[in-house]
């Protein structure tokens, strides 16, 4: 897959922007503030979730905008796609999707064609902070290889927020609690199998780069746990079971005790079993990193093409030598790469491979 055009109409803090990278591999670079993180953020929308920053889309529009665009052209062998993604011109509070010019019913279309995973600075503190930013990047990793997992994974989310307004307000609703239930149950055990899938996968994937720790992904979840020796049905009664038994407690707390949203990981490395919790920064880094260039390489053998990636000031916490690993390993994926940094000097060793485009007052322009 290339990214052969990328177009944003006010959003973030770029009014209108045409850019046609040169290279499949760009480095970004520039003043804090000036943009780069937000084109990442742009390219990241583009595949189905709620982007980099995760954030809710009134917060999407340049200062001063009240609608917001994002249209990419992407090829693949002789195919070509057009997606694009923004304010709804119904003028709805909600996000529309495009491709190639009409509207689409679910984002799992978008997912068949492009998906991409994504490193941030803000995700160095990943196994030192709550369970929730564990659980996004684990399932962005399992949408580039099952799509339909972010469709289950909104379907799980929005039959718990209705289930708990449900027991809040209106306790005594039993037959509609127990079709929320029923739904919780459904979409939890399918999207706990897709990551117990991928999950087993990347476990058996070699390693792709030796300077990178081979990094063993655990999750943590009851539900994946009796899915190791019961079938899917079986576990489904067993959970709409819990959901029903706890239903007082539930109403009390203001939240569902049980589901896919209840679900952890961790990484460990496979050599010394030192878990990642444990780990230092630089280590914990060095983790995150190798999970997503093994990824890119499992995906891309499983569907042909490798997912894009997005890193965000990838070369802070790294020491020279895996500074060098990673961008040997980068020069060598063959899908859309964008890394940001402050200064070109550093990515230098990326010269002939990578595009470099200098980034100032949501401008872009040749380095």
């Amino acid at each position: 897959m290339h990214l052969k055009r990328l177009a944003l109409t006010d959003f973030r803090n770029y009014r209108h922007c045409v850019w046609e990278p040169s290279a499949s591999i760009t480095v970004l670079t520039g003043e804090n503030g000036s943009g780069k993180t937000n084109l990442l953020e742009a390219v990241s929308l583009l595949a189905p979730g709620r982007g980099l920053r995760g954030v809710s889309i009134q917060m999407l529009p340049r200062q001063g905008a009240e609608r917001w665009g994002i249209a990419a052209t992407l090829s693949e062998a002789l195919d070509e796609y057009r997606i694009g993604t923004g304010s709804d011109p119904a003028g709805n509070a909600r996000r529309v999707f495009m491709l190639d010019g009409e509207k689409i019913r679910s984002q799992a279309e978008i997912g068949n064609i492009f998906s991409c995973v994504w490193l941030t600075p803000q995700m160095d503190r990943l196994f030192l902070e709550g369970a929730s930013g564990r659980r996004r990047f684990l399932d962005r990793l399992v949408m580039a290889l099952s799509p339909d997992h972010a469709r289950q994974i909104a379907a799980h989310d929005r039959s718990v927020s209705s289930r708990n307004r449900l027991l809040s307000e209106r306790p005594n609703e039993s037959g509609w609690i127990a079709s929320l239930e029923d739904s919780i149950a459904r979409h939890s055990v399918a999207a706990t199998a897709a990551r117990f899938t991928l999950i087993e996968r990347m476990n058996g994937h070699p390693s792709e780069n030796k300077e990178f720790p081979r990094t063993l992904i655990h999750l943590n979840c009851p539900i994946a746990t009796r899915l190791q020796n019961s079938p899917a049905l079986s576990v489904e009664d067993w959970l709409r079971g819990e959901l029903a038994k706890s239903r007082d407690q539930d109403r009390q707390k203001g939240s569902t005790s049980a589901g896919a949203h209840r679900a952890d990981f961790s990484l460990s490395d496979a050599e010394t079993g030192r878990s990642a919790e444990i780990s230092s920064s630089g280590q914990q880094k060095a983790m995150l990193l190798g999970t997503v260039l093994s990824h890119a390489h499992l995906i891309k053998e499983a569907r042909g093409s490798a997912p894009a990636i997005l890193l965000d000031e990838p070369l802070v916490h790294l020491d020279e030598r895996r500074r060098d690993a990673l961008l040997e390993s980068i020069a060598h994926v063959e899908s859309p790469v964008l890394l940001t940094g402050t200064d070109p000097q550093p990515f230098e060793r990326l010269r002939g491979h990578a595009g470099f485009v200098s980034v100032a007052s949501g401008t872009l322009k040749p380095h």
